[in-house]
Formats: structure tokens, C-alpha cells, sequence
């Protein structure tokens, strides 16, 4: 019998997609060779996302003399742990859970394309009228010297260690390596960030990257931007900064350079479907060079966030089904959690030049609400150009929440000068929103 859609990868995009489908009707197999949830849950999104609760509670804890709470509080770092091994477990069942109601067909093996309709896995083909790869990516991995040492490690091992490191040395300035240089700061460890680049964050507002910076400094870390690391030898790194080589002492280094698209092994050159280093090519609608084959996700190279993925799944889903779709993938959002939260959607700055365009910012020194919660560092930045908002970031409290405001505003297309008009209570920390857009 022949499937309406077999999908390879049990991750955000290929998990939600099948329980879309199942949803709509069509008969779905569902493909995982680990465990359901993909990276995201099990060792990316979730657990990061977990720790990161814990430092900022931790952090808090650090004033709270200032709202009159007198005391003294331990750090119990296996029980931070417990708490993340819970989280993941209880959403794994919850999606369990999910399927057990669905009528996806589940299979767990490592699938293979042997056709454009044919996928193996376990020793048995399954047919399909389409087929969707949403394998994930991969740590990125350096070819360099003492690499392969015990000491050397990658996020996923970094989200299972049982003790802080008491020196990480980071390589890598990106979303991954910098929020988990921020959460291991607040759990105690001594962080050093390598970059070979010339600021973190390259792909986000430069001012908020900057601003930043600033802020982790003063946390603590230590950046060597445009650095260029040679080697390991034993329990020491050594890396090139302006021109001069430097060394420095580690108990663990994290290696954060990236992700590499999960493309090995799936008969994609048997198939012929094209692809490189970067993912798999695709269309506007996720289609390979092979139409009733699509690729969503990380594995595509696009958009590597977990969201993007589902939302990739939905396209998929609509295109099959011949529905229309207004998912607007340039307002995709990106959230990174450190001290202070960063997020942003639209253009930056830097991608604004040629437009005649303008930048409105508000302080969160300026909002009540902010204050009320004795914090206070960052603000939101505005980029807009005739009467429309064309990008948002935000550096401050909250910022993973507040940016869905301005998601909202610009897939709805509301003008500036109608979002003007709109209510916002008093006092929240959403005012920092509404008081850019009157500024304008």
C-alpha cells in the first residue's frame, strides 16, 4: 500500500507535520532512527532552555536582598540537572502521548531513498506518494590539533555534564556557544569565548550584538574576537589574536562553530536529488529538484531554529493538500537566551542601508515595569521606512515574549500610523513596544 506521506526525522519539523497530516487525513508514516523530539528536545532547545531558567533564578538570587529577601540559598548543580532530565522526559511522553491518538504510522530505523517514492528502512520498503526528509544537522567539527582530546567536547555533551567546568573555553561566538557561555558563567564557571570573527552574533543587529558584549563582560567573560584557534596540547588551547599567540588553561572547551545539515546516508546522489555541504536545495514550497520530495528543516541549511521547521512542515502540508499558505518566512523570529535576553525579527540595520529609512529605540530604563523588577539594562530597537516596520530588536527583559508583539504587528502588516492607536497596559514590560512606535 502507498503512503500519502512518509516523513524521515521524528524532530520539531517531522513530528509536527505528521500530526498535521494525520489530522487532515492523510496516511502518514513517520520515520525516527533515535528518539522522538529530535535534537531540539533531547539535547538542544529544551535542555538549554531549562538551564537557562535556572541561571536566571540563580542570577535573581543574587538580589534579592533588594526586595527584602534575607537568607542564605545553595546551589545544588544535580539538581538543576534532575530538573532538565525531567522537562525532557515529560515532553517526550507528551508527544508519545500524541501519536498514541494519532494515526500516524510510527517506525524507528534509519531510513534510506531508494527511489523517488521508495524509502528502506529495517530491511522493508515503504511507499509513498510524497516524501519529506527532515533529518536535522549536527555539531560542526574543527580539523585541528588535540581536538579529538576527552576535554573537547560539543554542546550535547556539555548539556549532560554532571559538574560546571571550573574553566570553559568556548570556540565559537554564535547563538549556541554564547548562550551556553552565559548559563555556565552563572553556574560558576570561568568562560573564555574564541571568535574568529570580529563580534559575536554575526548575523544579528550590530548594535545589539555590541551592547551585548558589554553586558556579558561585565558578567564576567572574556572574548577574543578575530582569533583563530591552532591547536591543543593537554589541558591548554592556544589561538592567534592580533597577530600574537596566546594560550590559555581550560577544564573543558566547548566546540560551537556550527552545525552541519544531517545529509549522510540517506541515498540522496542514488536518487539524484541535489544537494551540498550547506543542505539540501529546495523552493519556496521545501520541494528538492525532485517535486514530490521535500526537505524541511536544519537539513536544508535555511533557518536553522526549530519554529522555522514546524513552519516549514505546515508549507509542506499546504502545497500538498494545494491550500494556500501566507506563512511569511522573512518574519521569522530568533531568540537567544542570555543576560539579557536578546530577539529580533525583520531587517537589521545593516540590511536596511539603501532604504531611507529610520531608528526609533526605547530604554527599558524608561519602563515601570522594568524598574519595579530592578532590571533595567537594554532597550528596543525600531527600524521603520513609509509607515511600515520593517525590523525589530530587542535587548533586555523579556525579549524572547515582548518580540511577538512586533512578529504580530508586521505579518499583520499594520501601519505605524494604526498601531499608534493601539491600547497597551500599564504598567508591562510590552510599553517598551508601544512607546518606540509613538516615538516615530
Amino acid at each position: 500500500m502507498i503512503k500519502d506521506l512518509i516523513i524521515i526525522g521524528a524532530g520539531p519539523g517531522g513530528y509536527e507535520l505528521a500530526l498535521a497530516a494525520g489530522k487532515k487525513g492523510l496516511d502518514t508514516l513517520l520515520i525516527e532512527k533515535n528518539k522522538l523530539g529530535g535534537t531540539c528536545l533531547h539535547h538542544g532547545c529544551i535542555p538549554t532552555k531549562t538551564y537557562f531558567h535556572s541561571a536566571k533564578i540563580l542570577k535573581e538570587a543574587k538580589s534579592f536582598s533588594d526586595f527584602g529577601i534575607i537568607g542564605d540559598f545553595k546551589f545544588d548543580f544535580s539538581k538543576v540537572k534532575q530538573k532538565k532530565a525531567e522537562v525532557v522526559s515529560n515532553l517526550e511522553s507528551g508527544i508519545n502521548f500524541q501519536f498514541k491518538k494519532s494515526n500516524v504510522q510510527l517506525v524507528f530505523g534509519e531510513a534510506k531513498l531508494i527511489s523517488d517514492i521508495e524509502v528502506l528502512v529495517n530491511d522493508e520498503v515503504y511507499k509513498g506518494t510524497n516524501i519529506v526528509i527532515a533529518t536535522g544537522s549536527s555539531p560542526a567539527k574543527l580539523n585541528i590539533q588535540g581536538i579529538n582530546s576527552k576535554d573537547v567536547i560539543t554542546s550535547t555533551e556539555l548539556l549532560d555534564i554532571n559538574t560546571p567546568p571550573k574553566k570553559l573555553v568556548v570556540i565559537g561566538g554564535g547563538v549556541i556557544g554564547i548562550e551556553l557561555a552565559s548559563i555556565f558563567n552563572m553556574f560558576g564557571s570561568e568562560v573564555e569565548v574564541i571568535e574568529a570573527q570580529s563580534e559575536i552574533l554575526s548575523v544579528v543587529d550590530k548594535e545589539i550584538t555590541k551592547r551585548l558584549q558589554t553586558y556579558l563582560k561585565t558578567l564576567g567573560i572574556k572574548f577574543y574576537l578575530n582569533s583563530k584557534v591552532l591547536g591543543l596540547e593537554g589541558n591548554e588551547i592556544y589561538f592567534e589574536n592580533k597577530g600574537e599567540v596566546k594560550s590559555s588553561h581550560f577544564d573543558k572547551v566547548l566546540v560551537a562553530v556550527g552545525r552541519r545539515p544531517n545529509v549522510d546516508n540517506l541515498g540522496l546522489d542514488e536518487v539524484g536529488i541535489i544537494y551540498s555541504k550547506h543542505g539540501i536545495d529546495v523552493n519556496d514550497y521545501f520541494q528538492t529538484n525532485i517535486p514530490n520530495i521535500y526537505a524541511i528543516g536544519d537539513v536544508t541549511g535555511k533557518l536553522m531554529l526549530a519554529h522555522s521547521a514546524t513552519y516549514m512542515g505546515y508549507q509542506v502540508l499546504s502545497h500538498i493538500l494545494g491550500e494556500d499558505t501566507r506563512i511569511d518566512f522573512n518574519l521569522n523570529p530568533s531568540c537567544i537566551f542570555t543576560f539579557p535576553e536578546v530577539a529580533t525579527v525583520g531587517l537589521t540595520e545593516e540590511e536596511a542601508k539603501g532604504l531611507d529609512y529610520k531608528v526609533t529605540k526605547f530604554l527599558f530604563k524608561a519602563n515601570g515595569k522594568a524598574h519595579s523588577m530592578g532590571n533595567t539594562d537594554g532597550f528596543l530597537k525600531l527600524i521603520s521606512c513609509d509607515d511600515k516596520i520593517l525590523g525589530v530588536h530587542i535587548i533586555g527583559p523579556s525579549a524572547s515574549e515582548l518580540i511577538h508583539e512586533a512578529v504580530t504587528l508586521m505579518s499583520a502588516n499594520v501601519s505605524i500610523k494604526d498601531a499608534k492607536n493601539i491600547i497597551f497596559a500599564h504598567p508591562t514590560l510590552s510599553e517598551v513596544v508601544s512607546g518606540t512606535i509613538i516615538e516615530i
